[in-house]
């Protein structure tokens, strides 16, 4: 799923040769080792070399957005001139709580309110988020469309 966007990039981006890329970060919450190993996978397969480095960001929400962030930083801060950033995943794909074994938990996990919501999965935590500020799906499809046009224009 990723190799055809590392190349698709070089290619929009003028024909970048993929040796000029300093660094990759792709976000990646949910897949086998963090996504290290997939994305690292699609780097070669995409025509990046392994001189390149490359970064996992696992974050339990928007990590793609985050590894975006991180290169945008590392190039305004001139540790880069060039980076890609982005992320690999497929949610519907996974169980949300298949990462986690309940039996395998401290029963202070139970008896800690905050630390017992983390047993939520996003999904449901988003299904929550919109019914308390009344965001219909029709809204959150056309902001998603919205913001999907957006980053068509880029």
């Amino acid at each position: 799923m990723l190799a055809p966007v590392f190349k698709d990039v070089l290619r929009k981006a003028n024909n970048l040769n993929a040796s000029e890329v300093e660094e990759v970060c792709i976000g990646n919450v949910l897949q086998p080792g963090a996504g290290a190993t997939t994305s690292r996978m699609g780097q070669f397969l995409g025509g990046i070399p392994h001189t390149t480095p490359l970064m996992s960001m696992n974050r339990q929400c928007s990590s793609g957005l985050q590894a975006v962030v991180t290169i945008a930083n590392q190039i305004k801060s001139g540790e880069i001139n060039c980076g890609i950033g982005g992320g690999v995943e497929s949610m519907s794909l996974f169980n949300m709580m298949g990462a986690v074994n309940p039996e395998a938990l401290s029963d202070l996990v139970y008896e800690h309110p905050e630390a017992q919501k983390c047993l939520m999965p996003m999904g449901i935590t988003s299904e929550n988020v919109a019914e308390k500020y009344g965001i219909s799906r029709k809204q959150q499809d056309q902001m998603a469309y919205e913001s999907h046009m957006k980053a068509a224009r880029c």
